[in-house]
């Protein structure tokens, strides 16, 4: 049940998208796809519950640890009910959730359609989770309220990445998938993604799934293919929420098909009646997994074939290029330069001191699970740990080398560290007992051992993870000449965004208004501003990594009279009614990632001059500096 809630969840997205691709998406065929597909799981888990045997329900008695993981889900879900862009601070408060993995998403059921737009270059990802999101938005038939139901269904992929935990970790023992999966549950980057409409939740279920299924498939010491298939095709849809799941997991878990199961005779740690392998059925295996992983993963693939000419765009673009005027070499510096370890961030402490901050110093790693994993590799010198530890290696290589060694890139670790960690109660020897009261008794001392460090770690993890919380969520104001600290009260309440209530986001009650009360239509191009989620009024934006509308018309004609003329709609496009220009972003991208030299205060001083005229400007304070101004183009 649980590798087929993986699948379940991966066709459930891939629907969508075929559905949005051929503009057949709406109320009637989500909500008939999904009940489909649940009367379908419904037939499953029945099926499977017959297969209890009494052994499931004997070992179940020690399952109350679980309840460890009752403080991570409570605060998950009382994230959930956050509106985006509250939490995280150190995710600029869900920057990429307004700007993509929920504005696209929007943008495609606007149009009633999944296409391709060349101004986010985000969306050429792969979409796994942004259609989870998409199918949302077309049951609730609202899509800034279908925000809560998209991050809901985070909390569901938690959920499976959990489950599957506990499965690989079964593959050992009992007690070892029981270890597994509670300290699963009890890792702060689980609830912290999971609280927020981001990719990794998914891209760790499907991963995690798959690692599941070619434990099953290894551990049996046949490679059965059929696991290796269903291992293929979770991969292929792990690297469907998030290109670096390609070299990050699908990649580093090909080891276990590569590794050839060794026997029972050959290792003592097999199952019995094992038989060793051949490089012909190694070859076979291998082939399999990697055909099954690309089947999965292609739809991403092709759609970028059709729109851009590059499969991975906009990745590798020395490789294959692109379609003109969808990339180009300016561009692509830009990507570079903002993506590269070396150039992208200030930090000159070397690469080793960088690494350990963000993986083994980081307490959303959990302070308990690091060490467990070497324990257990310290005590279990076998096979598998072997295999675990090269996964963990070859993610540790890749991560230091091809990314900028941002943490949560890192979160990749978790699929062979917690089966690493979950061994760590079991114990080293093999050998028999002297008697059934000693094996009872040595039971007994195991579990109290396990629940004890289960219980101490979820208490030393929950506490980084609720200050995070905490913080993020309270706000210092002046109340009778003394600061206090008051909750954000924020729960439910999208309208605190789309009315301009929330910090920094107060032009958008200006464009509200202008879009509700006006006579006439309201277009409004953005100019350093791309997130776009809670605007209510047709805008033209470009991310800072796509061609901006305003910086090719400055480029043909830098004149402020033709500039204004093909604002008003000259250049053929509808015409545009306000400019909205965020002078903070435009100063945050051109000291880190690069703006366009075409759009400058000078510009803007320049149009004003030949008539744009100021609607209005937005201080973050009261009396302080405006970080936004909105222009209205004075009519033909």
């Amino acid at each position: 049940i649980i590798l087929g809630a993986g699948l379940g969840i991966g066709a459930l997205s891939l629907a969508t998208f075929g559905l949005g691709v051929a503009g057949a998406l709406n109320s009637t065929a989500a909500l008939a796809l999904v009940l489909t597909l649940a009367a379908l799981g419904v037939v499953r888990l029945v099926l499977d519950l017959r297969r209890l045997t009494p052994r499931s329900v004997e070992i179940a008695g020690r399952h109350w640890v679980w309840l460890a993981s009752v403080p991570f889900l409570t605060i998950t879900l009382l994230g959930t009910a956050l509106p985006p862009g509250v939490l995280w601070a150190e995710e600029a408060r869900g920057y990429d959730v307004l700007e993509y993995h929920l504005a696209v998403p929007r943008e495609f059921y606007e149009a009633g359609r999944v296409g391709f737009l060349p101004h986010n270059v985000y969306s050429n990802f792969p979409l796994a989770s942004e259609m989870l999101s998409l199918l949302m938005m077309t049951l609730r038939q609202d899509p800034i309220e279908a925000s809560f139901m998209a991050t809901t269904a985070n909390v569901a992929l938690a959920v499976v990445f959990v489950a599957a935990a506990w499965l690989a970790g079964t593959q050992f023992s009992p007690t070892a998938g029981l270890a597994t999966g509670v300290l699963a549950a009890v890792t702060p980057w689980v609830a912290y993604l999971a609280s927020i409409a981001y990719v990794e939740p998914g891209m760790l279920a499907m991963g995690m799934c798959a690692l599941a299924a070619l434990l099953i498939a290894w551990r049996t010491g046949r490679l059965d293919l059929r696991w290796v298939t269903v291992a293929g095709v979770l991969a292929g849809l792990s690297c469907g929420f998030k290109y670096t799941a390609v070299p990050l997991i699908a990649l580093p878990l090909g080891l276990l098909v590569v590794a050839r199961p060794r026997s029972a005779a050959e290792t003592g740690d097999g199952v019995p009646g094992a038989r060793p392998h051949d490089l012909k059925r190694i070859a076979l295996a291998l082939g399999v997994y990697g055909l099954a992983s690309l089947a999965a993963f292609s739809p991403w693939l092709i759609r970028n074939i059709v729109n851009t000419g590059n499969p991975v765009f906009p990745l590798a673009y020395s490789v294959f290029g692109a379609k003109e005027g969808t990339w180009d070499d300016e561009l692509q510096a830009r990507w570079k330069r903002a993506h590269a370890s070396a150039d992208a961030e200030q930090d000159e402490r070397p690469m080793v001191v960088r690494a350990i901050d963000r993986t083994v110093r980081d307490p959303r790693f959990g302070w308990l699970l690091i060490p467990l994993a070497i324990l257990s590799a310290v005590r279990h010198r076998d096979r598998a740990v072997t295999l675990l530890l090269a996964i963990l290696a070859v993610q540790t290589v890749i991560w230091l080398v091809a990314t900028h060694l941002f943490a949560r890139f890192a979160v990749v670790f978790l699929l062979p560290l917690l089966p690493l960690a979950g061994r760590a109660f079991e114990p080293a020897s093999r050998h028999a007992p002297d008697s059934e009261d000693a094996a009872a008794d040595g039971a007994r001392r195991r579990d109290l051992l396990m629940a004890g460090v289960l219980g101490l770690a979820a208490l030393l993890h929950v506490y980084p993870l609720a200050e995070l919380y905490y913080h993020d969520t309270r706000v210092a104001g002046e109340v009778d000449g003394q600061i206090v600290v008051r909750p954000i009260e924020a729960y439910g309440h999208t309208d605190w965004f789309v009315t301009g209530q929330w910090p920094g986001f107060q032009y958008l009650s200006a464009i509200h208004e202008l879009h509700a009360g006006g006579k006439s239509p309201v277009r409004v191009l953005l100019v350093g501003e791309a997130r776009t989620f809670y605007l209510q009024a047709p805008a033209v934006y470009a991310t800072v990594f796509n061609r901006h509308p305003l910086a090719d018309a400055v480029r043909r004609n830098p004149d402020p009279e033709a500039i204004l003329a093909w604002l008003q709609g000259g250049g053929g496009e509808p015409p545009v009614t306000h400019v909205l220009v965020h002078w903070l972003e435009m100063e945050r991208l051109g000291a880190t990632y690069g703006f366009y030299e075409e759009l400058t205060p000078g510009l803007f001083q320049r149009l004003q001059s030949a008539g744009l005229e100021p609607a209005g400007t937005f201080s973050l304070h009261e009396g302080g500096s405006p970080y936004a101004t909105l222009y209205r183009v004075p009519q033909p």
